[in-house]
């Protein structure tokens, strides 16, 4: 009757750790997500929602990923702080941001605004341009195989040519 008692006495020792255990993996969990990168240019800036707008950056593959921008994003440009409504679509731009695995949202930490070289910002005209080639590269050439290649105008050997015929 003892072993009995002290089994139950266990069992309930071990159920009410249960809940505790659960407190503390509770602030193992409130680690910090991992900030991601990505880089594009704004297709859209929804401002309708008063707690986080929406920015949508395409990325150089094509695809549109929408991103959270709150209060606490911080945004630059040229390592300089910039209003949220500096933000116009076409602008390159640069985003850390955070996955939420539990609501599927990504939640900006920073948006760094890129700052266009003078190259990219000032075009060339056609008059302009000088060819930097030297001359003697400006002659036509003629294609020789590379030793390395084999030439292909030798015929197959006869076992290649002829199936088998077992």
């Amino acid at each position: 009757m003892q072993f009995v008692l002290r089994r139950v006495a266990l069992g309930l020792v071990i159920a009410a750790a249960l809940p505790l255990s659960a407190l503390f993996a509770a602030d193992e969990d409130a680690k910090v997500l991992p900030t991601l990168l990505i880089k594009g240019e704004i297709v859209s800036l929804d401002t309708n929602d008063p707690t986080a707008t929406l920015l949508k950056v395409k990325d150089r593959y094509g695809f549109e990923t929408p991103i959270f921008v709150t209060q606490e994003t911080k945004i630059s440009k040229a390592d300089a702080a910039v209003p949220a409504t500096s933000l116009a679509t076409g602008t390159s731009v640069e985003v850390e941001y955070n996955f939420d695995i539990n609501t599927a949202k990504r939640h900006a930490v920073s948006v760094k605004v890129a700052v266009p070289t003078q190259a990219a910002a000032a075009p060339t005209s056609p008059t302009t341009t000088t060819s930097t080639a030297p001359a003697s590269s400006a002659a036509p050439t003629t294609a020789q195989p590379t030793p390395e290649a084999p030439a292909m105008s030798t015929p197959p050997l006869q076992e290649e040519a002829a199936p088998s015929t077992r």
